[in-house]
């Protein structure tokens, strides 16, 4: 016990004179000539370093962001229950040592087999001695059978400013699960005199045990671990921001703005976060073109002007954003007046954009390009001056760009549907380049003029500033198909205008072809059946019709008839045309009483032209009986002999017998007319609705 409260005195003594020199350093302002150092945090247990290591700038805030926790597998060092109590986390000012326990026991081959599982083929000769060091180094405490060894870390100088907070900052933790993270943020400040690079900054934290007993705070577990952190040199260009890999996308699938002179552009451009949430974020347009290239679209006026196209109404044309959260797109607005003297053409605008990636760390900047197109007929030369008259279309060689495929979502589109047309442009000359290519997109009309396809945006161009010799570029568009169009394929024309080194201005048209699809609909008239209750033995007649209410043909119409009551009958009515009528009629024999409510389904299945069945059920009644015995079996007797006479009885009998077989042919004829006559009535009723149908299109 002496031994060990000897070893924590001499410990806190150490940390105290490092502290105090590290202090020290600071006041002084001494360079940091030590070389900056990088950890393997593999080696942790408990502190892992977040999504992306944190990256400041010398004098400027930073905040470290890391999470705490362990899952039983990963470190030198590993808590044998399910969680730990009483977490404190704070900056240390140890940066020599790690001190890390290892349940090893007393063996060196256990430490050594610990070793070659963490590192692998990675374990060389020199890292396996410099750890055997440490191990060496350690000591055996034989109250838990662990050994506590440390391993030596190049930590560098300490990259931060050193105040009486600065090691005061304490984040707790009531108890952290196994397989739980935990994440922490501490602030510093970067020095000033700090070099770039990589540092390993150690982060000390205690905790306890839950099946140990403590004394007091004070004989917690206490361990250090390192967390990296990566120091930039200040950008002279941008003050003190960061140049730094693209954060933001901008333009991405919008089409480009277009204005014309006198009027007011209003336009916006959009502006995508593709990685982590940004703070702080300044768009700002940039007022000199640079060394960038005006495409222009016709030949210019010795007057016009090629520079920055827009007259400068404000001092600064920034755009704030305080944060924009990751794949969060925003539409940055501008309205800017066309100079009188700028020519027709396409500029590229550059935009500056600053952010954060913390909300009060290091500045960042990108720099990305936009075009925006210009008409100025004031502008243009309308003799074509500056053309040398030699040049021939015929032997001016142009880049040919073709629709190397195209698809839609969704794939099948029915009429009145919104779909996305993705195109996918290609440049199939060999070695001719085509810049500045405009894309104009043309919907085939209908008979009354109406475009088939109309624009979600209202817009049907868009730009692509180059296609290289074979290289593709997609375009995509939003589109409403009109919901009275018939059924087949409609075109939308591409017209291609763009730029060659030999041929300027060159067109081009390409087609598309895009199916529409209506969907088929039909309805039936009422059910005539007669008679609507019958007798096992008999047949009923069922009349209805099928009239094609959609906008396509049905095909090979057929209707299956079931039930228990009656034999299964099928009816073949054949293809049906829009606006028309299939009629039915058919005759179902009943070979059942009928046990149930008397309901006749009647399944009336169709083809499309593809081929595809479509079957719909409609429902009728039609109730059967047991048969009933008249009694007249004696009416079929055996001829008396001429020699016997009949009583009054036999005569009577003779009598109804003949009275009955005249009321049976009586009903059948009257069954035939009323058959006659309602078949007739039915097809006047669905020749005056196929009327009816006729005038509501029209």
């Amino acid at each position: 016990m002496l031994k060990d409260r000897i070893d924590i005195r001499l410990k806190r003594i150490s940390s105290v004179l490092l502290f105090l020199t590290v202090l020290m350093t600071s006041v002084m302002g001494a360079s940091l000539d030590a070389l900056a150092a990088y950890n393997d945090t593999n080696l942790n247990t408990f502190i892992h370093n977040g999504e992306s290591i944190p990256e400041g700038t010398p004098g400027m805030p930073l905040t470290i962001n890391f999470r705490f926790g362990y899952d039983g597998v990963q470190g030198l060092y590993n808590p044998s229950s399910d969680y730990i109590q009483d977490v404190n986390i704070s900056l240390s000012n140890d940066q020599t040592y790690l001190g890390v326990q290892i349940e090893v026991g007393q063996s060196k081959s256990a430490f050594l087999d610990r070793l070659e599982n963490l590192f692998g083929e990675e374990l060389d000769s020199e890292t396996l001695n410099e750890y055997y060091q440490g191990y060496l180094d350690g000591y055996h405490d034989t109250s838990n059978g662990t050994v506590l060894y440390n391993y030596p870390v190049d930590s560098g100088s300490y990259p931060f400013e050193v105040d009486g907070q600065l090691f005061r900052q304490n984040v707790h933790f009531d108890s952290v699960k196994k397989g739980e993270y935990q994440d922490v943020s501490l602030t510093v400040t970067v020095r000033k005199d700090t070099k770039e690079g990589y540092y390993a900054i150690p982060i000390a934290f205690t905790y306890k045990l839950p099946h140990v007993t403590y004394q007091d705070s004070r004989s917690y577990p206490t361990h250090v671990e390192y967390i990296n952190v990566y120091i930039r040199a200040a950008s002279a260009e941008s003050g003190n921001a960061v140049q730094s890999e693209d954060q933001f996308v901008m333009g991405e699938n919008q089409m480009t703005p277009y204005g014309t002179y006198p009027q007011v552009m209003e336009f916006g451009i959009n502006l995508r976060n593709q990685k982590e949430t940004a703070y702080d974020v300044t768009v700002s347009m940039q007022m000199d073109l640079g060394d960038n290239a005006v495409k222009t679209t016709a030949v210019p006026k010795s007057a016009a002007n090629q520079g920055f196209p827009f007259d400068i109404n404000e001092s600064n044309y920034d755009r704030h954003y305080d944060k924009i959260e990751k794949d969060e797109v925003v539409s940055v607005p501008y309205s800017m007046a066309i100079s009188s003297h700028t020519a027709s053409g396409f500029y590229p605008i550059s935009y500056e954009i600053t952010y954060r990636k913390l909300r009060d760390g290091q500045l960042y900047s990108e720099v990305h390009s936009c075009y925006v197109r210009i008409r100025n007929a004031s502008m243009e030369s309308a003799d074509q001056e500056g053309q040398s008259g030699e040049w021939n279309a015929n032997t001016a060689t142009k880049a040919r760009i073709i629709v190397k495929s195209f698809s839609t979502v969704p794939e099948k589109i029915y009429a009145g549907d919104s779909f996305e047309l993705s195109v996918e442009f290609e440049n199939a000359s060999s070695g001719i380049d085509a810049s500045n290519i405009l894309f104009t997109f043309n919907s085939e009309e209908t008979a009354d003029h109406t475009a088939v396809f109309s624009s979600d945006s209202g817009a049907n161009s868009t730009v692509v500033n180059s296609l290289r010799s074979g290289e593709s570029a997609v375009v995509k568009m939003h589109y409403t198909s009109r919901a009275g169009v018939d059924q087949g394929s409609y075109t939308i024309t591409v017209k291609e205008q763009y730029d060659s080194p030999e041929f300027k201005n060159a067109t081009e048209e390409v087609t598309i072809d895009i199916p529409i699809y209506q969907i088929s609909r039909f309805s039936t008239s009422s059910f005539e059946v007669l008679p609507s209750s019958l007798s096992v033995g008999s047949e009923a007649n069922v009349m209805f019709g099928i009239n094609n209410t959609g906008k396509v043909k049905l095909y090979n119409v057929s209707v299956n008839f079931k039930s228990d009551s009656i034999r299964e009958t099928s009816a073949y009515i054949g293809n049906i045309d829009p606006g028309h009528t299939g009629n039915v009629d058919v005759m179902l024999p009943a070979v059942a009483a009928t046990m149930d409510d008397g309901t006749v389904i009647a399944e009336i299945s169709y083809e499309d032209v593809n081929g595809n069945v479509t079957t719909e059920q409609k429902e009728f009644e039609l109730f059967v009986t047991e048969p009933v015995d008249m009694g007249y079996d004696d009416m079929y007797t055996e001829e008396l002999p001429a020699e016997e006479p009949q009583g009054l009885l036999d005569q009577l009998r003779q009598y109804i017998a003949y009275i009955a077989i005249a009321a049976v042919v009586l009903v059948i004829v009257l069954v035939a007319v009323v058959k006659r006559h309602r078949k007739k009535k039915l097809e006047r009723e669905l020749e005056i609705k196929e009327n009816e149908d006729e005038e509501d299109e029209y």
